[in-house]
């Protein structure tokens, strides 16, 4: 009796060990196992913190290998990957897109404090851009009306205010720098085609401007001719022949308002230039039909020759 319960006391006691064996063994696990999630979490942040998004990504996925559906990890990896993405969008200068993106990333529960503020920065930024952009577009598109009515010079100077904004040199307006140069290289043409003082075209605009004083005071001595005060622009003889033959509105049936663009009047060298690009075509063409020409481009933002052609 006595040996039976000796065997059976042993065995309570082997169990007992091998239960306490078993369990520290299960507790150990977890608590290591735990350390490694913490550890993993606490590595995501900092490669936040140092704008590594793809390690910060990979720590999460590890996290997650420690506890599965872990809400706190989960959430962050999902935060961390619309944030990527809102910047993917804004490096290809999809503003809007990429703002509403951003928002998306301080919606996230439990995510890190890190991307709620960095989100919310760069919403600021995106605002001040579109807000820079509608400026220099505005100043771009009257530059290019100026172009049109080759006052090139002027036009330079508004192109002098982007340029010398240095802002203006920043990555989010490449692509309006780029135009910019671009019609600062078409300015720079066209003055280098205007007519100067003393040569052979300034001349023969002289004589056409003799023949054209003697028609006006032809004009003046008729009084049924309904001659406007407005003086008679420049014309060769051909250019007046054509004139002569034309049937619709010219010089001498509109108002001071028709002569003018952007307030300004259209001037005679304005004219002569836009006849140069306009060729033969010109000759069948008043005055007043290429100052109506140079307007309807400066509006449309295409050459005198397009215009024509429209």
């Amino acid at each position: 009796m006595g040996v039976a319960r000796l065997k059976r006391w042993t065995w309570v006691i082997a169990t007992l060990v091998v239960i306490l064996l078993v369990g520290g063994y299960a507790f150990s696990r977890h608590q290591s196992i735990e350390k490694q999630y913490h550890l993993e979490m606490t590595n995501a942040e900092a490669a936040i913190k140092d704008n590594n998004y793809t390690a910060a990504e990979n720590y999460f996925q590890d996290a997650l290998t420690r506890r599965n559906n872990d809400k706190i990890a989960t959430h962050r990896l999902k935060q961390t990957k619309i944030f990527v993405n809102a910047m993917s969008q804004l490096e290809k200068h999809h503003f809007a897109t990429s703002k509403k993106t951003f928002a998306q990333v301080y919606k996230i529960h439990d995510g890190s404090q890190t991307l709620n503020t960095r989100a919310h920065q760069k919403i600021k930024e995106i605002n001040q851009v579109q807000k820079n952009r509608t400026k220099y577009n505005k100043i771009l598109k009257y530059a290019r009306e100026l172009n049109v009515a080759q006052e090139f010079s002027v036009s330079n100077e508004q192109l002098d205010r982007l340029f010398n904004d240095k802002t203006f040199k920043k990555g989010y307006y490449t692509d309006l720098w780029k135009s910019a140069k671009q019609l600062q290289k078409s300015n720079k043409t066209g003055l280098s085609q205007v007519v100067m003082p003393g040569s052979t075209n300034d001349n023969a605009s002289q004589s056409s401007a003799n023949n054209n004083s003697q028609q006006n005071q032809t004009q003046n001595n008729n009084p049924n001719s309904g001659v406007s005060s407005l003086p008679e622009p420049n014309l060769s003889s051909s250019e007046q022949q054509a004139a002569n033959n034309y049937s619709g509105s010219n010089e001498f049936t509109v108002t001071k308002k028709d002569t003018e663009l952007n307030g300004k009047v259209i001037s005679q060298d304005q004219i002569n230039q836009a006849r140069q690009q306009l060729g033969n075509k010109s000759g069948q063409l008043s005055d007043q039909d290429v100052r109506n020409l140079i307007k309807e481009a400066a509006q449309k933002g295409i050459s005198v020759s397009e215009a024509l052609q429209q």
